[in-house]
């Protein structure tokens, strides 16, 4: 029993901290945006888009990462991604004009992909479905800290070393998180169950994926849920320094009250697994989020832009989208349980490249007007909802 204890303990350090990479590569160097406009000499839309290649980078690399897990096994991967993305960071920090910026933050993408597909594959390899669930849960409230952290972080390093120093704390992350699983973390991918990793056959799973229109549904309802969420984290910049006129130091303002609707939200999460079932679960959570979104759509017709008219909707909603999202995870990848890897690098594609295009076009589109991110926000969730209560029919 204490073994498994320990085992658990582990697996959620090792999944949480591998999840804050993601908003650590996102999050820490947006208070840098200005200043990196001026060096680099490029619009603001340009600057978004090192956040667009970085997201679609990460999607197109699940597929090749997914594969490769199933086959050589979680470990291997991890090290292997965590190594990738350390030499990409250290190319991020010597750059020296926006097109290699760009490039290395494509290779971030790239090399980064297949950690958080292996990490999630290893905690269902060793875990039954509730205790899967309640680990996945308790990562989100470790993870959540990390939207939080990280703004605070790299305006802190902005200001006293300049904004290539966010790059080299992201390379010791990286180094750091390497050295702890592979002291730690043992591997979880019997031989027996390892496949193979012909392209004909991997092509075969992935085929099979895109078949399977339950596996579809959840990864799309997922995708858009969490797309409408995003969009605010990635139109940071517009929202708080073009219409609240903040300062780079002033980032936390914004996310520590979001993420502590996050942290509470997998707290719930993690509560209420073993008293209401699945679908109980992400119906209460769901309609709630599709009020919420309304209700904020509704303020931004009636109140002028303040930090209270956004913080408040958005702090209720991160709350509902953390409670629902470990159900999610464990969901989609139970659809392939031959295949977890697999399915989890297909999710990851579908869900990470709807965000990079997200992030590269509508944020773009959306301007500063706080009525067009709610709005935005509005038909994401919705979309998510008809296409859950459809899959509740089928």
């Amino acid at each position: 029993m204490t073994q498994e204890k320990n085992l658990k303990r582990r697996l959620t350090l090792l999944i949480s901290t591998l999840s804050m990479i993601g908003p650590f590569t996102i999050d820490t160097y947006l208070p840098s945006f200005e200043s990196m406009e001026q060096d680099f000499g490029v619009s603001r839309a340009l600057m978004t888009q090192t956040l667009g290649g970085y997201l679609i980078a990460f999607a197109f690399a699940t597929l090749i990462w997914g594969a490769i897990t199933d086959r050589i096994g979680r470990k291997p991967v991890i090290l292997l991604a965590l190594g990738s993305y350390l030499l990409a960071s250290i190319g991020c920090a010597f750059a020296d004009n926006y097109e290699h910026f760009l490039l290395f933050r494509i290779l971030q993408g790239l090399g980064i992909g297949g950690s958080l597909i292996a990490g999630r594959s290893m905690v269902r390899d060793q875990l039954e479905t509730q205790d899967a669930q309640k680990v996945m849960a308790q990562a989100m409230i470790l993870f959540a800290a990390a939207p939080a952290i990280a703004p605070l972080v790299g305006g802190w390093l902005h200001d006293a070393f300049g904004w290539r120093s966010v790059f080299w704390f992201l390379a010791f992350y990286a180094f750091a998180l390497s050295l702890f699983t592979l002291w730690n973390i043992p591997e979880s991918l019997q031989y027996k169950k390892r496949n193979s990793i012909h392209i004909l056959k991997v092509l075969k799973v992935y085929s099979a994926t895109l078949r399977n229109q339950h596996y579809l549904r959840l990864v799309f309802i997922l995708a858009f849920a969490f797309s409408s969420f995003f969009l605010y984290v990635a139109g940071a910049p517009t929202l708080l320094f073009n219409i609240l006129k903040f300062q780079p130091d002033q980032f936390y303002i914004l996310f520590i009250p979001v993420v502590s609707g996050i942290m509470i939200g997998a707290f719930i999460s993690a509560r209420l697994i073993k008293r209401l079932n699945n679908a109980q679960m992400i119906n209460l959570f769901l309609s709630l989020m599709l009020i919420i979104a309304l209700l904020n759509f509704l303020l931004t017709q009636l109140l002028h832009a303040s930090i209270y008219s956004l913080l408040i909707p958005l702090i209720f909603y991160s709350t509902c989208l953390a409670a629902i999202m470990p159900i999610f995870s464990i969901l989609i990848i139970d659809c392939f349980p031959d295949n977890r890897g697999s399915a989890a690098a297909m999710q990851s594609f579908i869900q990470m490249g709807f965000n990079g295009l997200s992030v590269s076009f509508i944020v773009a589109l959306l301007g500063p007007h706080p009525e067009n991110f709610a709005g935005a926000q509005v038909i994401l969730v919705g979309l998510a909802f008809v296409l859950w209560r459809l899959d509740r029919l089928w």
